[in-house]
């Protein structure tokens, strides 16, 4: 008789005790004395050597038979999975690129070989790096390339943020005139949904999942991929004509159309030749940029350690990750426009930027904040005010 174990139980590792119990009911079956073997005799530590072994062995299995499964693979089992039974590959973290002005208002010269500059966030302190080699005359101007030395969206920075210099250079400030911006890997949970959404690119119909799937899977002239994590996709329409909305964790897709260099211009390519079937017209554009300020006040136990700008980074921060995953128009109450940033999902991000936070008071905004069908909610200046009690 063959014995078939559910499958949530293949799923579950088995620990060094149960091993051991396991094996000591066996040989008790096989009439071996086993009640009677001493603690620190060699028999018991044969055992526990075995279950050891063998616990491990089952970690082993139980990850290979979670693999098999979308919902339940992890990791790079997940990754695997997802490029050899789906045909996607996971998006890899990028690091934050953009430039920064240098002013020379002294004396010196200055020059660097890619990767010998350095500069720094103000706020977080994450550091940038020169990506081409420089030369800094006395009394000039210059624009320099950066890269972040950290991958993912935490490197990135608003305009006038990055204003540190780590490499000491006399009578020299920085500045970054625009965004540096960089995106993290894509989670489990997105890779798991970017796979579903590759089935809808199956048919030749163009259904909702094929626009969602290739906007996001994109990629630019140069093969790397674009940085898209939301797509609004419009109602059936009765002349033939479908309107996509494309965001980036930092709100618009920067690009031009027919430009497949740039972001926009590479999700309009891909769209327009694996997607819109024959007869059908398809407006692709960025979500429009929603700025949406909080002003908070935040009581934290000075058990935290953690100096007032401290906090409020922490705050930022999660109030930023948490508008970058917003939906395009906002969320709905059953799938009914208009969509909301909802007031109370601001105040729990505020509350769980830190553990030992005790309160938080957000005025603004003082009730849900209503979105347009185009548009996309993104960080703006926040006024944080801590008191540590």
């Amino acid at each position: 008789m063959i014995l078939l174990l559910p499958i949530d139980q293949l799923m579950k590792p088995l620990s060094r005790k149960q091993v051991r119990e396991s094996m000591y009911r066996l040989l008790a079956a096989m009439k071996l004395p086993v009640t009677s073997w001493q603690d620190g005799g060699a028999a018991k530590a044969i055992i526990s050597v075995i279950a050891a072994i063998f616990a491990g062995f089952t970690e082993i299995i139980a990850l290979a038979i979670r693999a098999n499964f979308l919902d339940t693979a992890e990791g790079i089992w997940l990754t695997l999975l997802a490029y050899y039974v789906y045909g996607v590959t996971r998006i890899e973290a990028t690091f934050a690129s953009g430039e920064v002005r240098l002013v020379n208002t002294g004396g010196g010269i200055f020059e660097f070989e890619p990767g010998e500059f350095i500069c720094k966030h103000s706020v977080t302190g994450r550091q940038y790096t020169n990506v081409a080699f420089f030369k800094l005359e006395a009394g000039q101007t210059l624009t320099v390339a950066i890269r972040a030395l950290e991958a993912g969206s935490r490197s990135s920075a608003t305009p006038g943020q990055i204003t540190k210099l780590v490499t000491t250079m006399r009578g020299v400030t920085c500045t970054n005139p625009a965004p540096v911006v960089g995106r993290d890997g894509e989670t489990d949970p997105e890779l798991r949904e970017r796979c579903r959404d590759s089935l809808g690119a199956l048919s030749p119909n163009g259904p909702e999942a094929a626009y969602i799937y290739w906007a996001k899977s994109a990629r630019r002239a140069d093969g790397s991929p674009v940085n898209v994590n939301r797509v609004w996709v419009s109602k059936a329409s009765s002349v033939g004509h479908v309107t996509v909305f494309v965001a980036s964790p930092n709100g618009a897709v920067p690009g031009t159309i027919g430009d497949d260099s740039t972001d926009l211009g590479a999700v309009d390519k891909a769209i327009r030749t694996r997607v819109v079937p024959n007869g059908v017209t398809c407006t692709i554009a960025s979500a429009v940029p929603h700025p949406l300020p909080v002003t908070c006040e935040v009581w934290i136990s000075k058990e935290a350690n953690l100096s007032d700008p401290q906090v409020s980074s922490a705050v930022n921060g999660h109030i930023w990750d948490y508008l970058q995953t917003v939906p395009i128009g906002g969320h709905t109450l059953y799938g009914h426009s208009p969509g909301y940033v909802f007031r109370n999902a601001i105040i729990g991000q505020v509350e769980a930027s830190h553990p030992l936070i005790i309160k938080a008071d957000v005025p603004v905004p003082a009730a849900d904040v209503g979105l347009d069908e185009s548009a996309v909610p993104v960080a703006a200046v926040n006024s944080i005010a801590v008191h540590q009690v």
